[in-house]
């Protein structure tokens, strides 16, 4: 097998530096994906799975750009100054900087949880050729809610947050202007206020680049948020962004379903005519 190259690097954004890591594809490339991944804790706990994916595109002649968002992983910047904007100009300086490295082959926007309704938004105004997103969440500001259940649940059950609070003392603190930890990072009320009307933008159905919506709890067809452009995928639990107790767990399917997607994007844009 031929080896794969990876190589890291930093964009300029404003005053801060973004990390990437391009992962090369071996042989010719044939097509490129961005990834966008999750926030936060679910970052640390999803970065193995990740990475696999990325080297596992690579091998098949996929270039892949994965990179961390301003104010998290390896990039600088304060994360208590940031919002899903930030986060969403961060994706496009991701595939801007990857056309520039791999002209003429069909791009792919690929988002996981956060990075799906970062990645969505992208797609939507940018000209990538098709979209990837595992997981997403409905909106900005449930995503948001969600990991503020999972910090109640903590705090409640470790005594780390004095007297038991709920999701709406958590939600007023942040509306008051206090900074508030949340899975070790510090959450601003210009986060939370970035996250209101923050939908998943799902492509339109006249639309006619390549698009999916991939669940992973193996959930009926009728339960899926966007019928005939899902498809459910079963993997084990706890989900792999939620707990880094099983660092090898089984994705196979997942894994080989995305990336027949990616494959059919690249014979679907090269047919057409891919975007320069």
């Amino acid at each position: 097998m031929q080896a794969l190259t990876e190589s890291p690097g930093y964009l300029t954004r404003g005053g801060d530096s973004l990390y990437y890591v391009h992962h090369r594809a071996a042989g010719g490339c044939r097509a490129a994906v961005v990834l966008a991944g999750p926030l936060g804790l679910e970052r640390s706990h999803a970065y193995i799975v990740w990475t696999r994916w990325a080297r596992h595109l690579a091998a098949l002649g996929v270039d892949v750009l994965r990179l961390d968002y301003r104010g998290g992983g390896e990039s600088t910047g304060r994360f208590a100054d940031m919002t899903l904007q930030h986060w969403e100009e961060d994706v496009r300086a991701g595939l801007a900087h990857l056309r520039r490295e791999c002209p003429g082959v069909p791009v792919v926007m690929h988002g996981l949880r956060l990075g799906a309704l970062l990645a969505a938004r992208v797609f939507h105004t940018d000209a990538a050729d098709g979209l990837l997103l595992w997981d997403p969440p409905e909106s900005g500001r449930a995503h948001l809610m969600e990991l503020l259940r999972r910090k109640v649940a903590a705090d409640n059950l470790e005594g780390t947050g004095g007297s038991a609070r709920s999701r709406d003392d958590y939600v007023a603190e942040l509306e008051a202007g206090g900074l508030m930890e949340v899975e070790g990072l510090s959450w601003s009320r210009a986060l939370w206020r970035s996250t209101e009307a923050y939908e998943l933008a799902l492509p339109a159905r006249d639309d006619a680049r390549p698009w999916r919506v991939v669940h992973l709890d193996g959930r009926p067809a009728e339960r899926c948020l966007a019928p005939g452009w899902s498809r459910s995928v079963r993997v084990p639990r706890p989900f792999f962004w939620t707990t880094s107790n099983k660092l090898l767990p089984d994705v196979g399917e997942l894994f080989e379903d995305s990336a027949s997607f990616v494959s059919r994007v690249g014979d679907t844009a090269s047919a057409a005519g891919v975007r320069s």
